[in-house]
């Protein structure tokens, strides 16, 4: 630290000397005298040691002009009782106190909560103080957490234990993520954190920032060995066996995604073999291997078409004329052969006489990514199958609920009444009708709501599973949920509109004032722009046109600026339709409720003001 301040001392030393002409002195002396700081506490707050023996360290740090002159340090239990302490007299810029463990038996203390309380005076008087916690636990190494558990598509969100492996570290072993999406969680039920990583970076991010966290969906397969830092909160994902490769890693580059990024990020399955489980590929679409996701490294094409990659090749094109599908890609780095298997249509379906298209028509659902399709949807008694591109060429089936093994033509699946989300797999052919609560409601939450990620906004009931609201969004992210609660949940990563999956990713925002719909069963919402306007006897459209207003830029919040109002009445409503309206007995200001009252309008020139999210009004 003495070099630290010495080097900023005269670096603004030289830097007034370079560009003033006063006489002035720099005062060195006020640039190195503040008060005494404490570096570092062990056990650090908030963390967890291992029963047995440990020593408390407790560092300090002050400045030259009044250095260090005394510092205390005590460890009580929970209760409040002395259970070791040292003073010391200290001089100098940097000094530290250890309480050595033999000397409180530190070996013998109980699992529990226990108290450090740390007091530290310069040459000046100056002093300060700082009270921590830390647990002495029963973990066979330090950490943050008790517990932690893998949860994610390839499990049904549940919880697979790991195993505490190394101060803060946890590993879970020889386990297939099947490419699709994952999280880690300190509790089984996910009572408090958990963690994920959207961006691929290698770093976890915690639900309990701004606005959540999202899924792990990074495209990992085969069996692999997972280790997570609950301090750093850094992650790996290393195969399970180790193979011969040649190139360090393989990215499958396209059209699809400009021919850029980690989205297609191949997995090796054996001695220099990668395999990329799953891509949605359409006729006329171009692609290669990359090394690395930007093209740095080698990268590979194929200029005769016959299967056999050469580097830097030409494109390898899907012929035209092909429909949107998905196929699985292999590629061998020492022989450059390659195989792309088509393996089914993009869209795959629920029908049956359970659901609510009979056997006619498909209940479509939502690709939620590693494989997997997913869907929430009211069902009766009756039999269901699963079928692609709504053709019954391709289909499946089986004789087990509420979950199993689809086969290809497989038997109708019979179906107990209620609401389900329903999985399924064409890969594996596993599904799943995972039985839901009710709902009683939905709503939209999230940084760009009012409510921000405290409070949701509750949406109008339009019946048949359908919701709605005209609400000013800023910009932010959203999602839609169910009876207020963030066990049913539905997101996606496309705006204005898309197909939300249940705990998909937040719903990324432009700020606006819209017509939002939702659709419970389907997961299928739009945020569309919405007009608001003034109508009444009082406007100058009288109740059959709406005199628009325009937005100020204060979210939700519009205008009319020099509008002459005649003695009568007025509303406001949204999209020049009464499906929406506000209104109120207050004149000239008030708080208009959905279908409130005609407002009562004196003649006049006014500025009128209205905000759709508060209904709060006035004409001045």
């Amino acid at each position: 630290m003495k070099l630290i301040y010495k080097f900023v001392s005269l670096f603004f030393l030289g830097a007034i000397l370079a560009t003033s002409c006063s006489k002035d002195e720099l005062d060195i002396a006020a640039l190195t005298d503040f008060p005494p700081g404490i570096l570092s506490i062990s056990p650090a707050d908030n963390s967890k040691v291992v029963k047995g023996d440990f020593d408390v360290v407790v560092k300090f740090v002050d400045g030259t002009i009044s250095p260090l002159a005394s510092g205390s340090v005590k460890l009580k239990d929970a209760g409040g009782a002395e259970l070791a302490t040292a003073s010391k007299t200290m001089t100098g810029t940097a000094d530290s106190i250890v309480i050595d463990g033999a000397s409180f038996n530190a070996s013998s203390l109980g699992e529990g909560t226990y108290n450090i309380e740390v007091t530290v005076t310069d040459s000046k008087g100056q002093s300060q103080t700082r009270q921590t916690t830390f647990e002495i636990s029963n973990l066979p190494f330090a950490a943050n957490h008790d517990n932690m558990y893998l949860a994610g598509g390839f499990n049904g969100w549940g919880a697979d234990v790991m195993t505490l492996v190394a101060p803060n570290t946890w590993e879970i072993k020889e386990v297939n993520l099947q490419g699709g999406e994952w999280k880690i969680k300190n509790c089984e039920n996910w009572c408090d954190e958990d963690w994920g990583d959207p961006g691929c970076d290698g770093i976890m991010d915690s639900n309990m920032g701004a606005g959540g966290n999202g899924n792990t969906n990074c495209g990992f397969t085969g069996l692999v060995n997972i280790r997570f830092n609950d301090q750093t909160l850094a992650y790996t994902v290393e195969p399970a066996v180790l193979y011969a490769k040649n190139v360090e890693s393989l990215y499958l580059l396209g059209t699809f995604n400009t021919f850029q990024g980690n989205q297609y990020r191949f997995n090796l399955i054996a001695d220099n073999t990668w395999q990329l489980n799953e891509v949605l590929m359409r006729g006329g679409d171009a692609f290669r291997f990359a090394e690395m996701p930007d093209f740095m490294g080698q990268n590979f094409g194929d200029n005769d078409g016959d299967g056999i990659a050469e580097a830097f090749g030409s494109n390898i094109v899907i012929p035209a004329g092909e429909g949107a599908a998905y196929y699985s890609i292999t590629f061998n780095d020492r022989t450059l052969d390659y195989e792309v298997n088509y393996l089914f249509a993009a869209s795959i379906g629920l029908i049956g006489s359970a659901t609510p298209g009979g056997w006619d028509n498909d209940t479509d659902m939502a690709d939620v990514g590693g494989g997997n399709f997913e869907l929430t949807v009211d069902l009766i008694d009756g039999e269901a199958k699963f079928r692609a591109n709504d053709s019954w060429d391709v289909n499946w089936g089986g004789a087990d609920f509420p979950s199993g093994s689809a086969t290809r033509n497989g038997a109708n699946i019979p179906v107990t009444a209620g609401r389900y989300k329903v999985t399924f797999n064409p890969l594996t052919g596993e599904y799943r009708f995972e039985a839901q609560s009710a709902i009683t409601s939905v709503g939209i939450i999230g940084s760009a709501t009012p409510g921000d990620w405290g409070a949701e906004t509750t949406m109008r009931s339009l019946g048949n599973d359908e919701y709605s609201i005209v609400i000013g969004l800023a910009d932010g992210e959203a999602k839609f949920r169910a009876n207020n609660d963030w066990a049913i949940n539905w997101g996606a990563a496309d705006f204005p509109s898309g197909t939300g999956a249940q705990n998909g990713p937040n719903i990324p925002v432009t700020a606006g004032i819209y017509y939002v719909t939702f659709n419970a069963a389907t997961g299928a919402y739009t945020f569309a722009p919405a007009t608001l306007g003034l109508i009444g006897s009082a406007t100058p459209g009288g109740w059959d046109n709406d005199t628009d207003m325009t937005p100020t830029g204060v979210v939700g919040e519009v205008r009319l600026t020099g509008v002459s109002l005649g003695a009568g009445e007025a509303k406001f409503r949204a999209n020049d339709a009464w499906d929406w309206n506000w209104g109120a007995g207050d004149f000239p200001t008030g708080t208009g409720v959905s279908n409130g009252a005609n407002i009562p309008v004196a003649a006049g020139t006014y500025t009128v003001t209205f905000n759709v999210n508060t209904g709060a009004y006035s004409f001045e």
